[in-house]
């Protein structure tokens, strides 16, 4: 579903390796040394980042709006967050106490392990709801967990890294377990033919969100009309379809003006824009702001 993200910024594991209070001797593992408050890191998280790892999130304290792939979730303590490589994450609001633990690490650190064939509908699941809330014992075991990898990490022994994994192995079963029951829970709970549409529209916005902005182009690949389709997404999620464009459109537009330095011609190109000038009436129209004048506003800021 992300395969169309090139203009957000994305965090390496590089840069995680470089900010305190994490442990990286392992290259594709980044594992946080306590319980951290999210705005004492160098990313600015009030704008839409790309997380390329898997992120393991535990909330210890406090509370925060966040946004993972459009969606927005509150997360309070004994909240589990769980993100797929490449998904588009931003934290809109956050308590003066919010702190979380985590867990990030690449794919191929994890390849190894002998996942059920029930993963891939878990996988899915994970993707529709990245944050829940878990019990009081099971956050308990999840930060336990956690506990004995940073235990690992702080030795040199011969098996750290064995260790390391095994640790991790239980984890992430652990984390399917929860996902499991939340599935038995949810059971009964048939998924309307509206929500099925709403969750195809979001993948194909993903896909297509920079070639074209017309509602009746998603309505037509669904096969229904521009009226109906609209009806079916506003009644669904709160937001029209032609809202959910312009969002995903103006933060990816954002997050070219934050990072690179493409002129306001090249991004308007890239986003199959008639020209310049309908362009910066577009993002006004939508920010208060021509694209040069937000530009400008980050710059000053970063200096």
């Amino acid at each position: 579903m992300m395969e169309n993200l090139d203009y957000f910024r994305r965090i390496s594991f590089e840069e995680l390796n470089a900010e305190n209070n994490v442990f990286s001797k392992i290259e594709d593992l980044i594992v946080s040394q306590k319980s951290s408050a999210i705005r004492s890191f160098s990313f600015d998280w009030k704008y839409p980042h790309i997380l390329e790892g898997i992120g393991f999130t535990f909330c210890t304290k406090g509370r925060a709006v966040i946004t993972v792939n459009l969606t927005r979730y509150v997360v309070e303590a004994n909240m589990v967050g769980v993100i797929l490589p490449n998904s588009l994450v931003q934290i809109e609001e956050q308590s003066e106490d919010f702190e979380i633990e985590f867990i990030i690490c690449s794919f191929d650190f994890i390849s190894d392990i002998q996942l059920t064939k029930e993963f891939g509908v878990i996988g899915n699941e994970v993707q529709q709801l990245p944050v829940f809330s878990a019990d009081e014992i099971i956050f308990k075991e999840l930060l336990a967990l956690h506990g004995f990898i940073v235990m690992q990490y702080e030795k040199s022994t011969t098996y750290s890294l064995e260790i390391v994994k095994t640790l991790l192995h239980s984890l992430i079963f652990l984390l399917l377990q929860c996902y499991s029951e939340l599935q038995v829970l949810d059971s009964g709970k048939k998924k309307s033919r509206q929500e099925d549409i709403y969750r195809t529209f979001m993948s194909l916005l993903f896909q297509h969100y920079k070639n074209d902005r017309n509602v009746s182009f998603y309505a037509d690949m669904l096969s229904l009309t521009p009226k109906y389709f609209s009806k079916i997404i506003k009644d669904t999620s709160g937001k029209t379809a032609g809202e959910w464009i312009d969002e995903i459109v103006i933060m990816a537009v954002k997050g070219m003006l934050k990072s690179s330095s493409l002129t306001v011609v090249q991004i308007a190109d890239e986003f199959n824009f008639s020209n310049a000038s309908f362009f910066g009436s577009y993002f006004k129209a939508r920010t208060g702001q021509t694209p040069l004048e937000y530009r400008g506003l980050k710059l000053k800021n970063k200096d």
